[in-house]
């Protein structure tokens, strides 16, 4: 087994810090394999609308979304506003689940990498509801790659929270010294440091750079084909 440094490795690529012994490899989903923003930010903006209150600008989305649709839709509605989660709720989610793949793109490089590292077991675990995951993957085309897509409702927790992630692993009959968890958010990251697993943070996404650094991935990488090379033959 390699050890893992004892700070965060940055690129350029050949200070990846090479990981040995990984059977499984799991994804966060948003920010991570398909840029969503787009949809999830017309999506609340319907339901803004709908209640008569301002919509966002997509930069502000940036910084709300995550851990999971009911967290995303407070913070939409501000403190001002919180009676009137149950229907912003319902109009968000009625919305995105019929437009999830309008705008979303899947980041470059994700399918040809995906492919490259097929001998890998590999599955995706958001905080997003497990049906919305779905159809993510399956309208991006990518559904065929995993063994395994979860969301926020599959084990009743939500990442930093270690025990999805814990579950999975078991589910898929790996150890999670033999994981990588790959995320953009800090949240992904503590998962899989919490769960005992190797970690790399992606850049490109929708988390800052600052804190993922903070949570100390065992390797920082700028691209996602820089996963496979994570993984030492």
């Amino acid at each position: 087994m390699a050890r893992r440094p004892e700070n965060p490795i940055l690129l350029p690529d050949e200070a990846i810090f090479m990981i040995h012994s990984i059977n499984l490899i799991v994804f966060d989903l948003d920010g991570t394999l398909v840029d969503s923003l787009p949809d999830l930010a017309v999506a609340a903006n319907h339901a803004l609308r709908r209640l008569g209150l301002p919509e966002h600008p997509l930069e502000a989305h940036q910084k709300m979304i995550g851990g999971g649709e009911k967290n995303y839709v407070r913070r939409l509605l501000g403190d001002e506003h919180q009676h009137l989660f149950p229907q912003a709720l319902e109009l968000y989610l009625a919305h995105y689940s019929r437009h999830l793949g309008d705008r979303t793109r899947i980041y470059p490089g994700v399918t040809a990498t995906l492919a490259r590292l097929s001998s890998w077991k590999m599955a995706v675990l958001s905080n997003k509801r497990e049906d919305l995951c779905q159809g993510v993957v399956q309208t991006m085309g990518l559904a065929d790659f995993f063994q395994a897509v979860r969301g926020g409702d599959s084990y009743g927790v939500l990442k930093p929270s270690s025990e999805g992630l814990g579950a999975l692993i078991r589910e898929l009959g790996e150890e999670p010294t033999r994981t990588l968890m790959v995320g953009d958010k800090p949240e992904d990251i503590l998962t899989g440091r919490g769960a005992g697993a190797y970690t790399a943070a992606v850049t490109y996404g929708y988390g800052e750079v600052s804190a993922l650094t903070a949570a100390q991935p065992d390797n920082l990488l700028t691209t996602f084909p820089q996963v496979a090379d994570l993984l030492a033959s």
